[in-house]
């Protein structure tokens, strides 16, 4: 014996009924998604929120100094070694939508000698193991002991040798979020791995970086400081 299946029968109206309620659907559906871009808005910063006016004026003017040297506009890097190790301060803005993403960056050893995570000291000086300040431009990218690395070369008097001194940016372990200051390197801007693995292709091949140091070098910023104003 077969089993009963009821028959569906439309009553008068039900096409209606049907209408409406896709139509009620769909106006929910579409509501959700504006709520969701509106809080994923809310939470997307722009570069003078993440760093402050003044040093988006910075590198703004470094950038329009070193314009020749920029070859991925896409996107543009602006470090602020002022900040204690513990915050982020390698900032990451993506020139088309005018948002910048926050990460922990670490500095040298030679920068933070009695390790209290505040960089005071930079050089350009080999074997120092100092970070460097100034204006880079990514290049290419390689794979050394750190995993996947891009080289940087300077752009001005004070990271002039940074690649002869070997000076990338690369992932590390002792760079990781939560704790009261990250480990040193020997001079590179060292990143979380899991960002490095991520965030290197995209800034490779002609980014510029422009760092910022605790106190604004006469003779290292001063085409900067007059570019901005």
């Amino acid at each position: 014996m077969e089993p009963f299946v009821a028959p569906f029968k439309f009553l008068p109206n039900s096409f209606g009924k049907l209408g409406t309620m896709k139509a009620l659907i769909r106006s929910f559906l579409l509501s959700l998604a504006a709520v969701t871009l509106a809080g994923t808005a809310a939470f997307a910063k722009t570069p003078t929120d993440a760093m402050g006016p003044e040093l988006w004026s910075e590198a703004m003017a470094a950038r329009a100094v070193h314009a020749n040297a920029v070859k991925n506009d896409r996107y543009m890097v602006v470090i602020d070694y002022r900040r204690h190790s513990s915050e982020p301060r390698f900032f990451l803005i993506d020139m088309e939508s005018m948002t910048a993403d926050e990460y922990l960056v670490s500095h040298g050893q030679g920068s933070d000698s009695d390790h209290d995570g505040i960089a005071d000291t930079f050089s350009n000086i080999s074997g120092s193991k100092m970070t460097s300040l100034g204006t880079f431009v990514t290049a290419e990218t390689y794979y050394g002991k750190h995993g996947l690395s891009l080289r940087l070369d300077g752009l001005d008097e004070a990271n002039s040798l940074a690649r002869d001194r070997a000076i990338v940016i690369h992932g590390a372990d002792y760079v990781y979020g939560g704790g009261k200051k990250i480990g040193r390197s020997w001079g590179c801007p060292a990143l979380e791995r899991a960002v490095a693995e991520e965030m290197i292709p995209r800034i490779a091949e002609g980014t510029l970086i422009y760092t910022r140091g605790p106190e604004l070098d006469a003779k290292l910023y001063a085409q900067i400081v007059n570019q901005a104003g």
